[in-house]
């Protein structure tokens, strides 16, 4: 059983809506970088799975059914009305009024089916300034990405705010 799964959502070639597979990537990256320095790892660490999912993470549903995490989080850019790269956490009510990154199926259908599956799903969502095609994430975006992969690999994710 994975202790943690998290979904990093978003298209890799929409500009700031490649947040989420950013933040999935970061995660990955800072867990293999500290599994090679000598030394006990942290049994934490080792019981996180991030993966990219794209633009479909319904094409994940499998792995969380098979791992049954104690926690599932959603990680994706979403319209709030906010300045780019601010970073708030969802309820799964709030969801389905927000616009998010485009994929194949809505979160509000996603979570409403695994939810069931994991102890407790945690969404986040972060503000983007720009998804035109072709574009790099933004300056602000990219910073909040990084601090979104360091929260989450801290458990420190009430330390985002809920979104009001």
């Amino acid at each position: 059983m994975s202790h943690r799964i998290i979904l990093g959502i978003g298209n890799p070639l929409g500009g700031d809506d490649a947040v989420g597979p950013f933040v999935a990537r970061r995660i990955n990256e800072k867990l293999a970088a500290e599994s090679s320095v000598p030394g006990p790892s942290t049994p934490d660490r080792q019981a996180i799975t991030a993966i990219d999912a794209g633009s479909a993470p319904e094409s994940y549903t499998s792995v969380i059914r098979q791992d049954r995490p104690e926690q599932l989080i959603l990680v994706d850019a979403a319209d709030m009305g906010l300045p780019p790269g601010s970073t708030r956490r969802l309820s799964p009510g709030e969801i389905a009024t927000l616009s998010f990154s485009t994929h194949s199926m809505p979160l509000s259908t996603l979570i409403s089916y695994v939810q069931e599956l994991c102890g407790q799903v945690h969404i986040i969502g972060i503000q983007p300034k720009s998804m035109k095609a072709g574009s790099r994430l933004s300056s602000p975006v990219r910073k909040n990405g990084e601090r979104v992969a360091e929260l989450i690999l801290e458990e420190r994710l009430d330390e985002i705010r809920a979104l009001e």
